[in-house]
């Protein structure tokens, strides 16, 4: 009688047990793992305009001035003081021109001139030493 009951206690759980698993269906997985291809498969930028940026890390304020190849101007950032950073500043997809000019003497200006296509952006610095840092646009 003992061992009856012991055995019908092991047979309710294992019985338990059973009935709680549960089995998903094989088109549920396909399913899901075609939502994380889609997913891993879009891209985050979608024709976005280039933008860029400038961080002033020196001694000395700065004014950035960013045109196109033909020389028209598309955006100035004047005075921008020691600590201080600019927002992003979008514009066309060209070859740009960024000229940062120090606003004072015995430092010179610095000018680089970059292609830059849909979905970039570029992060200048101006270091402790008031000149950019070497730094090239990045793709988004």
């Amino acid at each position: 009688m003992k061992n009856l009951l012991k055995n019908a206690i092991a047979c309710a759980i294992v019985m338990t047990t059973c009935f709680n698993c549960s089995v998903e269906s094989i088109e549920s997985d396909q399913f899901d793992n075609s939502i994380l291809e889609n997913q891993n498969t879009q891209d985050p930028c979608s024709d976005q305009d280039p933008q860029a940026r400038i961080t002033n890390n020196g001694t000395v304020s700065i004014t950035l001035q960013i045109a196109n190849i033909d020389g028209t101007l598309l955006h100035t950032v004047s005075n921008l003081a020691p600590g201080d950073a600019s927002g992003y500043l979008t514009f066309s997809a060209d070859d740009i021109i960024f000229n940062v000019s120090k606003n004072t003497t015995g430092i010179s200006d610095e000018k680089v001139v970059y292609t830059m296509d849909q979905c970039m952006s570029f992060d200048m610095e101006v270091d402790v030493d008031n000149y950019l840092t070497s730094s090239t646009p990045q793709n988004l």
